[in-house]
């Protein structure tokens, strides 16, 4: 019994390693809009243009340039106060901001007092990020920064009324006969 080869005479039984050119590693450069590959990455090293042309921008390129308009005290000082009536879902944030005036130091850095550590972590979480936009579309600077701080001068047993109750409460106490007026004419807190 004679076998015949599945495969033709021609094309030899054992097959030969099949060697595939590498192609050169593409990395995609800062600032591109393609997204590399990992097969491209996981192959041969780097092209030596990409090299040269990442060592020759030192990532400045990429930074779009800092907007620095310059604006005065006084400005800075209407912009706050504009930002300050804006402000309707917080009243005791809202007073905490009111209560003193912003002053300009530095190169366009914002302090800020404060009066508690709460009113602290409260303006930083909630409201900061709000305020530092607001400044920066403002006056077209994009250098601002704010800088909140707790005063220690601030006598910690003087209670500083915020809430609109705290200071009818103060105002009672200076005057009693506001109690009076506010029963006889049905007044309230609230603003419209």
């Amino acid at each position: 019994m004679q076998v015949t080869p599945l495969v033709p005479p021609s094309v030899p039984r054992i097959a030969q390693p099949v060697t595939v050119e590498a192609t050169p590693r593409k990395i995609a450069v800062r600032g591109s809009f393609s997204t590399p590959s990992i097969l491209d990455a996981l192959r041969d090293e780097p092209l030596v243009e990409d090299i040269r042309s990442v060592a020759e921008t030192n990532g400045t390129d990429y930074l779009p340039p800092q907007k620095e308009k310059p604006f005065l005290q006084q400005e800075l000082l209407e912009a706050w106060k504009g930002f300050v009536t804006t402000i309707t879902d917080a009243p005791q944030l809202k007073s905490a901001l009111g209560a003193r005036e912003p002053k300009l130091t530095g190169q366009w850095q914002i302090e800020y007092e404060l009066d508690t550590e709460l009113q602290y972590n409260r303006l930083t979480a909630e409201l900061k990020p709000k305020l530092l936009g607001f400044l920066r579309r403002k006056f077209d600077n994009e250098s601002i920064e704010i800088n909140f701080s707790v005063s220690e001068q601030i006598n910690q047993s003087a209670h500083i009324p915020y809430t609109d109750e705290e200071r009818w409460n103060l105002l009672v106490t200076k005057y009693p006969s506001l109690a009076g007026l506010k029963a006889k004419f049905g007044l309230d807190f609230e603003h419209y």
